[in-house]
């Protein structure tokens, strides 16, 4: 018969008899000074190798560099990290969730601690191949919003011990081919001009006029009657109105810069004539709808009183866009088109 080795006194380790034979079992606290109590258990065929054990697992301890295993998936961090982010607008908080839905498809099953850098980088790859809902490939822009996302949900890991570097970080991106400076989409001063003669003869003439001053989509359909200034011509900014995959949610505005007055009629002379005209037919509307008119005080409403969807909103904007026989720019490039006006003419686009 084999002679047995044991432990010494004050070694993690004790002896344990199983089935197969006597075995070496290790038990380690691996929490870091003042952190709740986490044990480390690990079962070796020889004394020498449970040593070997707490040696490395005491030395990356020691360096910092230690992570106890986990079996976390990456679909069930980001989960959690989603739970976590109650510090964000109900939009913001929408917009990640959306740009992880392709990085689950893709990495969703795979186990936190087993990422790589390579991994996200195929990733990338493939995101710029085929990582759109149907199929399509996601342009620069977008794949890297889907790896800021992953990249801070890896962040949570990495505050936690369960990683001990972000490899979403470490990954190289893909360029971004955003244009910038004078190459951004915009209007010339001449087609804002003939964008605003045409939408003068739509029955939201006067929205049209507030976007073409400066605001937001979702300034203007958060806009109400109460922040509107009929005499002097200035709309007060206090919130908006923006699109969510269920419903539409109306928060505070994005940052305090947003929280503004914009003189409208000082910008376009007329807007208060076509307020006027706004909620006179809102008036008639209601009075013909009686009770089922559900007026909410807002600005954007359909004939019902109701508000209007974020997505018609650009839908119709492109419409009209077409009508006017002036290029088809996003809503938020309206705001570009006036930007670079003013600063043609030398005035500060603030």
């Amino acid at each position: 018969m084999s002679r047995i080795s044991l432990p010494r006194d004050g070694e993690p380790i004790r002896l344990i008899e199983t089935r197969t034979g006597h075995r070496y079992r290790v038990v380690l606290d691996v929490a870091p000074a003042g952190a709740p109590r986490k044990q480390l258990t690990r079962t070796f065929d020889s004394l020498t190798e449970a040593r070997r054990f707490v040696i490395d697992t005491r030395a990356s301890m020691s360096a910092g560099t230690f992570t106890a295993p986990s079996s976390e998936t990456v679909a069930e961090l980001c989960g959690r990290w989603l739970e976590s982010r109650r510090d964000v607008r109900p939009v913001t908080l929408e917009g990640y969730r959306n740009w992880l839905v392709p990085v689950l498809r893709h990495l969703g099953s795979r186990k936190v601690q087993d990422l790589a850098v390579r991994d996200v980088e195929e990733l990338a790859v493939w995101l710029s191949a085929c990582g759109g809902r149907r199929g399509q490939a996601l342009g620069p822009k977008s794949v890297k919003s889907c790896l800021v996302a992953l990249g801070q949900a890896l962040d949570l890991a990495a505050r936690e011990g369960t990683v001990n570097r972000n490899v979403a970080k470490l990954a190289r991106r893909p360029r971004s081919r955003t244009r910038r400076g004078t190459d951004l989409q915009h209007w010339q001063p001449e087609e804002v001009l003939r964008f605003r003669t045409h939408a003068d003869a739509h029955p939201l003439a006067a929205s049209w006029r507030l976007t073409l001053s400066g605001m937001t989509r979702a300034d203007v359909l958060g806009l109400r009657w109460s922040d509107i200034d009929l005499l002097d011509g200035v709309a007060h900014v206090s919130q908006g109105r923006v699109a969510l995959d269920r419903a539409d949610h109306v928060d505070d505005p994005k940052s305090e810069a947003r929280r503004r007055a914009v003189p409208f009629e000082t910008m376009h002379p007329g807007t208060v004539a076509a307020l006027r005209a706004l909620r006179a037919r809102q008036e008639a509307a209601r009075m013909a709808a009686g009770a089922a008119h559900d007026s909410q005080g807002m600005v954007v409403v359909d004939a019902m009183g109701r508000p209007v969807r974020p997505e018609w909103y650009s839908d119709e904007f492109r419409r009209v866009c077409v009508a006017a026989g002036v290029p088809t720019i996003t809503l938020h490039s309206v705001r570009h088109s006036l930007a670079f006006w003013l600063h043609r003419e030398g005035v500060a686009p603030a």
